[in-house]
């Protein structure tokens, strides 16, 4: 494989920049600067965590809401949550975390009707075995098209983007379900947020 080195020689050979060289350079920097101000004002999303029951719990900035989850870690131990902000989101007051879940609790940890959505996790016990949920109601906008994710657990990759089966919306959980040792596998009950 051959490398070549682009020097002011190579383009015209004297020394000098052509003109046509010159314009190529310049669009090349606009279309540069376009593609990464765009990429940057596009890529609405937070990591937070890892999240264990040795970590405090990890909480989206106000109108951004939980879109994805990677666990590592045995039992799925450390939770890493993205957060994604929702243009135009207006949030309500009656923030809450929900009580404890782990797969020994029938029930999943559910933010209530709403929307109400999943902005937050905390872990306790070992392995992160008991989870609760940080709750925000979203007061202008509202979930259409609902679904339940698959399973997420380090051994099987590890990483749940709630967008998977969506039709390309902004799409946030309103609750969480697990099962195995330590509430290993986390489901996600998912939807789409439409305006008004």
């Amino acid at each position: 494989m051959q490398v070549v080195k682009f020097t002011l020689e190579n383009l015209t050979g004297e020394g000098r920049i052509s003109m046509a060289a010159h314009r190529v350079s310049l669009w090349l920097a606009i279309v540069l600067a376009g593609i990464m101000a765009w990429g940057s004002a596009s890529a609405q999303t937070q990591v937070l965590g890892p999240i264990s029951e040795e970590t405090p719990p990890a909480v989206c900035w106000a109108g951004w809401f939980v879109s994805g989850i990677r666990c590592s870690g045995r039992y799925c131990d450390n939770i890493e949550i993205t957060c994604t902000k929702i243009p135009g989101a207006t949030v309500g007051s009656d923030n809450l975390w929900t009580p404890w879940v782990s797969e020994e609790n029938s029930s999943p940890a559910w933010c209530g009707p709403g929307p109400n959505l999943i902005a937050g996790f905390a872990c306790n016990g070992g392995y992160c075995d008991n989870v609760s949920l940080y709750c925000v109601p979203l007061v202008n906008l509202r979930t259409i098209h609902c679904w339940q994710t698959r399973a997420v657990s380090e051994e099987h990759g590890g990483v749940l983007s709630f967008r998977e089966g969506s039709s390309g919306g902004i799409v946030v959980a309103t609750q969480m379900s697990c099962s195995g040792s330590h509430c290993d596998n986390k489901t996600f009950h998912v939807c789409e947020i439409k305006s008004p």
